[in-house]
């Protein structure tokens, strides 16, 4: 008998496993600089058992600084990132399914544009903004690509001498804010002050209330001033010390007359990319889509 009921157990614990349906909403972030990534994992009654947003970081946040003094990056510097769409019929394995960027400057405004190869050299596109690595990266195909090479450190700086490619650094060894995720805790962007909770604890903020009310107006949205509260945990933020902020109010988003305790900017938009990863979840429990 009890050989039956934990076989019995185990089934169970197999078919709950089985009801539980994740979607991934992938998209734009933060004015264009940054890959999304908001993820929603839903029970089969549709109640949201985790929810993550990642935010990876575009070129400008990963790319050495090639300057003479090593403290920006200026005009010709390459990278190199893993597209399905890119290059297919090149015979050459450094340049086939890979898309180039180039930062382009032009009258003193640098931007990561398509860098393709042509007859015996590379290319800039005509128009600066051609094919920029924001455009390209609406194409949900494409950002969840370049989410995978992030993931798996196959985002390179490379050289380029007329058709040649040579790899040089990984997107890990020169990242600019300590992780390539700005939501991971050992990130420094945007730290937490005395005047802000800072990115990681916004970032919870958003993380809890969405969980709580996913299917929320977060469009409609409204905003005031609050006596905000910060509980530390290492597991949120690894750098920071809760203790240092001290502000008597922030301006943090309502929504339908609930406090969020999110402070930023972004709030509505992440909001709501993770409300269509949550539809996107129930549309699977739904509908069998083919892989």
């Amino acid at each position: 008998m009890k050989r039956i009921a934990a076989v019995l157990c185990l089934l169970a614990l197999g078919l709950g496993a089985f009801a539980q349906t994740t979607a991934t909403k992938y998209f734009v972030a933060h004015q264009g600089g940054y890959v999304g990534e908001a993820t929603v994992t839903i029970d089969k009654k549709g109640k949201v058992l985790e929810a993550s947003i990642a935010e990876w970081q575009g070129p400008s946040g990963w790319a050495e600084f090639n300057s003479p003094d090593g403290k920006s990056q200026v005009d010709g510097l390459v990278v190199r990132v893993p597209d399905p769409f890119a290059n297919q019929a090149n015979p050459d394995p450094a340049i086939k399914g890979y898309m180039f960027y180039i930062y382009n400057v032009q009258n003193g405004l640098g931007v990561w544009s398509q860098y393709s190869p042509g007859k015996e050299g590379f290319v800039r596109p005509t128009r600066q903004y051609e094919r920029d690595f924001e455009g390209l990266m609406s194409n949900p195909i494409r950002a969840e690509a370049y989410v995978k090479a992030a993931k798996a450190d196959t985002l390179v700086e490379v050289s380029i001498d007329g058709l040649k490619v040579t790899v040089g650094k990984k997107a890990s060894e020169t990242v600019h804010y300590g992780n390539m995720n700005k939501a991971d805790k050992t990130a420094t962007y945007m730290p937490l002050t005395k005047d802000s909770i800072g990115y990681r604890y916004n970032y919870k903020a958003l993380i809890d209330f969405f969980k709580a009310n996913p299917t929320a107006n977060y469009a409609a949205a409204t905003m005031k001033k609050a006596k905000v509260t910060v509980k530390e945990d290492k597991n949120v933020d690894a750098n920071a010390d809760a203790a240092v902020y001290a502000a008597p109010e922030d301006t943090v988003y309502v929504v339908a007359d609930a406090v969020t305790g999110a402070t930023y900017s972004d709030f509505q938009h992440y909001a709501l990319e993770l409300q269509t990863a949550y539809k996107m979840a129930l549309a699977e429990q739904a509908v069998k889509f083919k892989k």
